[in-house]
């Protein structure tokens, strides 16, 4: 994954790291051998999309320079699912811990500026192969997802996903 998808799920792993959880991107259960304390894994599991106007055209918006471009763009729902991973010495707390501790900073904070619409988690599980306690828990978000025509008018470019159209 890349562009904007991808600067949004490292812009959300960087909040989590900020409130004192250990965050990455998306990642396999085996990597997670590395890590002494609880880690979450964050990763885009949902992208539900809605048209944002005619054609999707949202309006003109002025650039740095004072060019006006057209906007285009979709509403949409995306879903972020945390896998959070502990040590077997660590225990299930540890996975519980931090759940609460990234829910909270969901509810407060939103994705990296997203309103949260709905959070679920689940149980905390072990995983006996890994030895590794995994607790999931997904996140609905409601955003938009923007680009701008390249100056020739064909092809889309500065794709953006963004919490509220200003």
């Amino acid at each position: 994954m890349n562009g904007a998808l991808n600067g949004l799920r490292q812009a959300v792993a960087e909040q989590f790291r900020q409130a004192g959880v250990n965050a990455v991107t998306a990642m396999e259960s085996t990597r997670a051998f590395r890590w002494r304390e609880a880690v979450a894994a964050v990763s885009l599991s949902k992208v539900v999309c809605a048209p944002g106007g005619f054609k999707d055209y949202l309006g003109v918006v002025r650039d740095g320079d004072g060019v006006e471009r057209e906007l285009y763009g979709r509403e949409a729902e995306l879903t972020l699912s945390l896998d959070i991973f502990a040590p077997r010495d660590a225990g299930a707390s540890a996975c519980q811990e931090a759940a609460e501790t990234l829910a909270e900073n969901l509810v407060c904070h939103g994705a990296a500026g997203l309103n949260a619409l709905e959070l679920q988690a689940g149980q905390v599980e072990f995983l006996e192969q890994e030895g590794l306690y995994r607790q999931k828990i997904s996140c609905r978000c409601k955003a938009w997802l923007t680009a701008r025509l390249d100056d020739g008018g064909g092809a889309y470019v500065d794709f953006e996903v963004k919490g509220r159209l200003r």
